[in-house]
């Protein structure tokens, strides 16, 4: 499919919370939204100081689930959260199993690719093209797309995949830059953009950012404002653009780091928190964590967010109905999980509000 600048790529890694969220979006925004799915290795225990589950079993479900919740609308799925030697029981390489299996219940994905993948994945991602002909997506970091020889490295991987420009989406994923000053990396996207034949021929082109911190222990409390770096850039790079030039679409990491924390999550237990979005910002409501206390604060956090003057109100989004109804005892006080869908369901809902009032 061609991704549009009406479209929003977000970054989901592919666990309850993020498919949720997608689950309980509006219908009627669904269209818009093209998620960048990345798979999760299997989680670990560390009391049995082995996998939770094998590859097979962890993967197994993949399909089911993406088909229940996003249905056969378009995603991406990016393999690089897998350790590259990973393959299943039978020996076939960790992404052609997963769309072997969304292809059979009729999902609509399209593989994604970066240069240094080794050659195995990229043998993968060539066979899955030549069945579904759907071409494939290109990540790429800003240093690489700024390289003079970009262009070629890119020839040389389509070459090998037996793909041509036409057939490949470019996502820039400048993943968490200093956004300050603004007018210096807009200069320094804009540059990449232009400096290159391949992104111009390319199928789609998307501009990807994250600047969510990828801990809140430095916040102030009960409510802070973060700004949303990465949308800040892409309203001043549109800006920034000639009429004439070709226009991104935009991208995110949702509600989340490009990091994420690995290890003993009994060991791990973070402050209670609710993360909001509202234009250019994030507002976090954060409360420290009370000896023997599990899910008790959220209904004085989410009375912070619906009191801060900038809620949206009920109707808005599943996310946001949430916090009004966990707020008022309409609904349970959730779990890590819960929070994690509401945060990242609200987010993609001002998201395409935001996209949808540019010029």
């Amino acid at each position: 499919m061609v991704i549009t600048p009406k479209h929003y790529v977000p970054v989901l890694r592919w666990r309850m919370g993020e498919y949720q969220a997608l689950l309980k979006l509006d219908a009627s925004r669904k269209p818009f939204v093209v998620p960048l799915i990345e798979v999760l290795e299997p989680d670990f225990d560390f009391e049995k100081w082995i996998p939770k589950k094998n590859l097979d079993d962890h993967l197994s479900t993949f399909g089911a689930q993406l088909q229940r919740k996003w249905a056969d609308r378009p995603a991406l799925l990016d393999g690089r959260q897998l350790p590259p030697a990973s393959r299943m029981a039978d020996g076939r390489h960790p992404m052609t199993f997963l769309f072997g299996e969304a292809r059979a219940l009729g999902n609509v994905m399209t593989p994604v690719v970066a240069l240094d993948n080794d050659v195995d994945y990229k043998v993968a991602v060539r066979d899955i093209h030549a069945i579904d002909q759907r071409g494939v997506v290109l990540r790429c970091t800003l240093d690489e797309a700024l390289d003079p020889d970009f262009d070629k490295n890119l020839a040389v991987l389509l070459a090998g995949l037996g793909l041509g420009l036409v057939q490949v989406d470019i996502i820039l994923d400048l993943r968490a830059p200093t956004y300050e000053p603004l007018a210096g990396l807009v200069g320094v996207v804009q540059a990449a953009l232009s400096g290159s034949a391949s992104i111009a021929a390319a199928r789609s082109v998307v501009v990807l950012g994250a600047s969510f911190p990828d801990t809140l222990a430095h916040l102030k409390l009960p409510l802070e404002t973060l700004p949303r770096g990465e949308w800040r850039l892409y309203k001043a790079l549109i800006a920034a653009l000639a009429p004439s030039a070709r226009r991104p679409a935009f991208g995110d990491y949702a509600v989340a780091a490009t990091t994420f924390a690995k290890g003993d999550m009994r060991f791990m237990r973070g402050a209670p928190n609710v993360r909001y979005a509202v234009n250019d910002n994030w507002i976090v409501a954060r409360r420290k964590r009370k000896k023997g206390e599990t899910n008790q604060a959220y209904p004085g956090l989410c009375a912070l967010i619906t009191g801060s003057g900038q809620y949206r109100g009920k109707g808005h989004s599943a996310g946001g109905d949430y916090i009004k109804d966990c707020e008022t005892g309409a609904a349970s006080r959730g779990n890590p999980t819960t929070w994690k869908w509401v945060a990242t369901n609200h987010h993609i809902t001002v998201v395409l509000d935001g996209l949808a009032t540019l010029p």
